[in-house]
């Protein structure tokens, strides 16, 4: 018989453990962004970033977020719904991603991030919060391709699956992992036509490229909150992706 300490510290091989169908997502929202996802790429490997449209989403665009790939793991927040500012406490924007985690599901975090871009794949997870009673909670990673071709963005959503979370308080959320997967986009058609952004949407935008000062305030207008770090791509154009990776072995929390 297994004790907890072995459970703790089983690994989680993502070549065996995929993401089935879309039933084994559990929030509507999160089930409703997947097939957003899935209509805006049309049978290409990935979409667009600039392609992202919150008009045309069903789900609630304030749970949603977009992360970047800086490279050398450096995986960072450019847009974070309000729902998510609230839940946190704070300002996400130009954050690392493994602050959400807690302990070391943070780098378990991260290479299932870089998995979900490298691969290409949908990432998934059902995390339990660290404060409180532990309420399950569940994010979906779909990946995006910047302006340039690489794909380098993340489209997520962050939803609690049952209530509203509690107001944060003086204890910062974090979350442990209790489950995650990735299902590889292997049923992709080669892109047939050249790719042209589309007029920004207002409220959507990531905004100027300036130094991250670090968490602001909870607060101010807009259902998102708009990303103020990262390079430019006009002027610093991303470095090719590295090959996909066969498989990826990451540590299974508790």
């Amino acid at each position: 018989m297994h004790n907890e300490g072995d459970r703790r510290d089983s690994c989680l091989d993502l070549t065996q453990a995929r993401l089935r169908r879309n039933k084994d997502m559990i929030h509507p929202e999160i089930r409703s962004l997947h097939d957003y996802w899935e209509s805006l790429r049309a049978g290409r490997p990935v979409p667009y970033r600039a392609e992202v449209d919150p008009r045309d989403m069903a789900c609630n665009a304030r749970n949603l977020f977009i992360l970047e790939d800086l490279g050398g793991g450096n995986l960072r927040f450019r847009l974070a719904g309000t729902a998510l500012v609230e839940a946190f406490g704070m300002e996400l924007r130009g954050m690392s991603a493994r602050t959400l985690m807690e302990g070391r599901a943070r780098e378990s975090f991260a290479a299932l991030i870089e998995e979900t871009l490298a691969e290409p794949g949908i990432g998934y997870a059902r995390l339990s919060s660290v404060i409180g009673g532990g309420e399950t909670w569940e994010i979906l990673l779909l990946p995006l391709r910047s302006d340039f071709g690489a794909v380098d963005r993340v489209l997520g959503a962050l939803v609690p699956v049952s209530g509203k979370p509690a107001p944060a308080g003086d204890e910062r959320l974090r979350f442990r992992i209790e489950d995650m997967t990735i299902r590889p986009v292997r049923d992709a058609a080669p892109e047939a036509a050249p790719f042209r952004a589309p007029v920004p949407v207002a409220g959507f935008a990531e905004g100027g490229q300036q130094a991250f000062a670090g968490p602001r305030p909870v607060g101010g207008p807009g259902r998102l909150t708009a990303i103020e770090g990262g390079r430019s791509e006009a002027e610093n154009p991303p470095a090719p992706r590295r090959l996909p990776r066969t498989h990826l072995r990451v540590v299974k929390d508790d």
